[in-house]
């Protein structure tokens, strides 16, 4: 009996209760225990046993109708088809609360998504970067990721998470755009500011996002700060924001450099600033050769 519910996925069972080996009772509660408590699989229980006790058991067991023999063949009928209707009702229901989780799920996403693009939009102004400057790093990171071979999911989310990459440009604006700051500088605890506003989140993005701001102004030899990391101990989306925003500062606004001779400049800072194995990966998405 269990092989054939796990295999046909019944809408209805119909059961006998006084039978060899395992009883009506004894089916019940293996198949109870296989199903989701929130399911709705009727069992339409067909007995010769009379008592007010078997009836009780039965509906206490999971039972949805009680029937004892001799039976009317238009009653069985009747009974199947309310027990099958109201089947048919549980599943119409289950199938809207998935559609209505689905639609809320994609309407909260696609929310989410404008929101990060307006926030970048208030930066990049309030910061004085050239117009998209966020969302061309956070795409040339994207590509960075993926060239690197980091899973889809992953380097999108390092794309999101790198449009608020200069927050702390904006929390902090006497740092201004200057990522060579010393310690005792004005601004350069920035980075931590950005920290603390974005500590807790629930939110993935929002959690990479402040780890990228913590550590994207780390550097590959151990000099950046704010807390002087040392090449692979810099978080990877913070080593890849990093090169994604400073190609962009140089090949964009009134200065903008091709993009062979920028890439040529963050080249000649591999080893020190950057991390050598993000400066080639971003070589190999502008197909540009280095070294």
């Amino acid at each position: 009996v269990l092989e054939l519910v796990r295999r046909l996925r019944p809408d209805l069972i119909v059961l006998d209760l006084l039978m060899p080996e395992m009883d009506g009772f004894t089916v019940m509660e293996a198949i109870q225990s296989e199903t989701d408590e929130e399911a709705y699989l009727p069992i339409l229980i067909l007995t010769s046993d009379i008592s007010r006790e078997a009836r009780r058991r039965a509906l206490s067991s999971g039972a949805k109708d009680f029937l004892t023999k001799p039976m009317s063949p238009t009653e069985v009928r009747f009974r199947v088809a309310n027990l099958l209707q109201t089947r048919s009702l549980w599943l119409e229901c289950q199938r809207q609360r998935q559609l209505l989780e689905t639609t809320t799920s994609g309407a909260a996403e696609a929310a989410g998504d404008e929101l990060l693009e307006r926030w970048a939009l208030c930066i990049d102004a309030a910061t004085g970067a050239p117009e998209g400057h966020a969302k061309r790093v956070a795409w040339m990171a994207t590509r960075v990721a993926n060239e690197l071979g980091l899973p889809a999911e992953e380097a999108e989310l390092i794309g999101q998470s790198t449009l608020l990459h200069d927050l702390g440009a904006v929390i902090a604006p006497e740092a201004g755009r200057n990522a060579s700051a010393d310690p005792g500088e004005p601004g350069f605890e920035h980075p931590e500011v950005v920290g603390r506003l974005l500590d807790g989140s629930r939110a993935p993005v929002l959690r990479l996002a402040r780890e990228i701001a913590l550590a994207c102004h780390e550097r590959w030899d151990g000099l950046g700060f704010p807390a002087g990391l040392v090449a692979e101990a810099i978080p990877a989306p913070a080593r890849i924001a990093a090169v994604a925003h400073h190609f962009d500062e140089l090949v964009s606004g009134p200065q903008a450099l091709p993009e062979a001779e920028a890439l040529a400049r963050i080249d000649q800072e591999v080893g020190s600033r950057f991390e050598p194995g993000v400066v080639e990966a971003l070589a190999r998405c502008l197909g540009i050769p280095v070294g």
